[in-house]
């Protein structure tokens, strides 16, 4: 059974908010993703300071449920998303197409 949307986004939400040590104020799951593959980063902030968080797999299993959703209508293609969550729980999700990325996935596939 798939999940609800919103269900989805607060997964990620907790998924990020438990592996960040320390206090923060914003923090960034940057997502590159591509046919059954995702390369994950995660960032912090506090006070202006910049640090990284580990990304758990079950992100991976997140980012593939919102593909199937925002993709089905292949006007919606994406290879980058940026989660953006505050403190406050309050989150933006922006998706892109970068060609750049699409052009090098595919020459690492051929060979």
């Amino acid at each position: 059974m798939s999940r609800k949307i919103d269900e989805i986004y607060q997964s990620i939400a907790v998924g990020i908010s438990k592996n960040i040590d320390g206090q923060w104020d914003k923090s960034l799951l940057l997502v590159e993703f591509f046919d059954g593959a995702a390369n994950f980063k995660g960032e912090f902030y506090f006070q202006n300071e910049k640090k990284y968080f580990r990304v758990d797999d079950d992100a991976f299993d997140d980012f593939e449920e919102i593909y199937e959703i925002t993709t089905e209508n292949s006007e919606n293609k994406w290879n980058r998303a940026i989660f953006s969550l505050e403190l406050t729980g309050s989150f933006n999700l922006e998706f892109e197409w970068d060609q750049e990325l699409a052009d090098e996935i595919e020459r690492l596939n051929i060979e």
